[in-house]
């Protein structure tokens, strides 16, 4: 009853499940005749039935409104709980028959609203967390393949079918960049907006996004909800209230980020490109959110080579792709430790608030992260640099026709490009996926090292993946700790858990076991050299993107197997994480007796 009771009660003006159940059918059947509408380059039914049906299906939001109010006691709170759903109505209602445009958009906003309200219902009623993230990411790769199927994101006479419209979406949603179909010119302005928008969901995390919504339209978050959500976040701060102030900061950052990498791709692309480009603004957003969410899709068929010695790549692209691969508790962390530090400075805080500001520093987790994603990056930029100078040839991809030499390439640049290039590609490796030079000038060296930087990948947290940056460290550290004779494991003055080296040891073990089995996989079902399987193997489940050209062409089967390992890649270790870290499990009360083993 206790627990039926707390089902059933709202948080912040929030509906139950069984009030939104009727709003959240009608929008669905909403979002159907929008895509009816948009989706075709004729639609099946008229303007007229169209409007119509839209018509009645705002009817329907109304009554069941009308009914739920006349049913409340409270009939002002109702009322104030429901402004936002209820201005979004009134607005469609006031624009269909006036003007169309307005009107899409504003059943487009009420649609969003509604189904983020009843997800954030049904999260409620689900007891295990890591069920209901991959069954939200597998749900939005689902739509998303639906979407692309729409004849209107794809050419007239480039149709694309189930299987291409899959790979393309678990690409997006999975912020790998993986593609069998050119972004560029094999999908329409609406086609690439829809697959925007999956970058955006899935680079925030699907989770994240509908508790944004719920939070900011909605009041605050359940206790149980801010609980769930600081597994997915890995949040440095405990508490129920810290959580929502967390996601209040994941969005805003992401936005004021994104919005700011566009501007600047913006201007800084308009001098070569001229004012008159109608796309350039379309462009400079869709790259700037690719950037960010480590997505590594580019609106250009050449990638980012065009830009190789572009400022914009070095200065706007590469800070946005390390931006999000650090982790939102580590931007977090170092944004009230500089708000601390800014408002002791400035005098404005009492005494009280002194103190505690004094108390905001850079966390183990944020010294640990920002420690080894340098180290990580200079070990990288030497390793290519250092590749490139050696004798040795590409490949032009998967049917091994030769490249340029490295030593050739080299001697048309200076060391200062050579650098550029080497810096680039390191920081795009570790799960972005663009690429400023051709993947067949890169020698068997530099394309190793490129290899193990996806493997590493970027932090928790964050939109990138790979094994992330701190399991490394741990088990770095738990060696070196081994080989000084010390009992722990120990880095910047603290010593770490020994529940925590074990976890990064099983992840570990995961992304070797995935890797292994997608490489097997495809040496069955696709030709050529077993490197590039292996490159392939490691670019999809690191959701990183880069290729040397295997992926274009990927047999059915073939494609198959890197759609499920792009999933694993990036569901698999949270989903692990949500399972065994966070089980709730009573511990064992009793111990067996220990017995060493030979090691070797």
């Amino acid at each position: 009853m206790q627990r039926r009771q707390f089902l059933n009660t709202t948080s912040g003006g929030a509906d139950t499940l069984s009030a939104l159940l009727p709003r959240a059918g009608i929008a669905v059947l909403l979002s159907v005749v929008c895509m009816l509408e948009v989706g075709f380059h004729e639609p099946p039914l008229s303007g007229p039935w169209l409007t119509a049906i839209r018509s009645a299906l705002l009817l329907g939001l109304w009554a069941a409104h009308g009914s739920a109010w006349i049913l409340e006691k409270n009939r002002l709170g109702w009322v104030r709980a429901h402004t936002i759903e209820l201005g979004l109505l009134i607005g469609a209602s006031v624009f269909l028959f006036a003007h169309w445009a307005w009107s899409m958009g504003l059943i487009a906003l009420l649609v969003i609203y509604i189904l983020s309200q009843a997800y954030l219902a049904l999260a409620q009623l689900v007891i295990r967390f890591s069920l209901l993230f991959v069954g939200s990411f597998a749900l939005l790769i689902l739509i998303g393949a639906l979407l692309l199927m729409l004849p209107r994101a794809t050419p007239a006479e480039e149709p694309i079918d189930f299987l291409d419209a899959l790979f393309t979406s678990t690409s997006a949603v999975c912020v790998t960049g993986l593609i069998v179909r050119d972004t560029a010119t094999e999908f329409t302005g609406f086609g690439q907006t829809i697959i925007l928008i999956l970058i955006q969901l899935g680079g925030l995390g699907i989770i994240i996004f509908g508790a944004l919504l719920a939070t900011m339209l909605s009041g605050s978050m359940s206790v149980r909800h801010a609980s769930n959500l600081g597994e997915a976040v890995s949040a440095v701060e405990s508490g129920p209230g810290n959580v929502e102030r967390l996601v209040r900061f994941i969005v805003s950052a992401t936005l004021i980020t994104e919005a700011v990498g566009a501007a600047l791709l913006y201007a800084g692309w308009r001098a070569s490109r001229g004012d008159g480009d109608p796309t350039l603004l379309f462009d400079s957003v869709f790259m700037s959110i690719s950037a960010f969410c480590n997505a590594g899709f580019s609106i250009y068929s050449d990638n980012l080579e065009s830009f190789r010695y572009h400022w914009t790549s070095h200065a706007v692209i590469a800070p946005l792709i390390v931006g999000g691969g650090l982790g939102f508790p580590v931007l977090y962390n170092l944004w009230k430790a500089l708000e601390a530090n800014v408002r002791r400075r400035m005098g404005r805080c009492t005494t009280r608030d002194m103190h505690r500001h004094r108390l905001v520093r850079l966390n183990l987790h944020t010294r640990l992260v920002l420690f080894t994603s340098a180290a990580v990056y200079l070990l990288g930029v030497l390793g290519i640099f250092g590749g490139q100078l050696a004798p040795g040839s590409g490949s032009a991809g998967a049917a091994g026709a030769p490249g340029p030499t490295a030593s050739a390439a080299a001697s048309e640049e200076s060391v200062g490009h050579r650098l550029l290039d080497a810096s680039f590609m390191s920081i795009t490796a570790r799960t972005a996926g663009f690429n400023t030079m051709r993947m067949d000038e890169l020698t068997t060296g530099s394309r190793f090292v490129l290899m193990m930087l996806m493997w590493v990948g970027g932090s928790p947290g964050g939109t990138a993946g790979g094994v992330k940056t701190t399991v490394v460290a741990v088990l770095l550290l738990t060696i070196l700790a081994t080989l000084r004779n010390r009992d722990e494991t120990e880095i910047f003055g603290r010593s770490l858990p020994d529940a925590l080296v074990r976890r990064s040891g099983a992840l570990v073990m995961l992304g070797f076991v995935v890797v292994a089995a997608t490489t097997m996989c495809l040496t069955i079902t696709e030709g050529g050299p077993f490197a590039h399987h292996v490159f392939e193997a490691v670019s999809a489940t690191s959701t990183v993107g880069l290729s040397l050209g295997l992926t274009a062409d990927l047999t059915p089967l073939g494609r198959i197997v890197i759609v499920a390992a792009m999933f694993l890649g990036r569901v698999g270790p949270l989903a692990l994480i949500g399972a065994v870290v966070f089980a709730r499990a009573e511990k064992a009360r009793y111990r067996y007796p220990s017995e060493p083993v030979m090691l070797g």
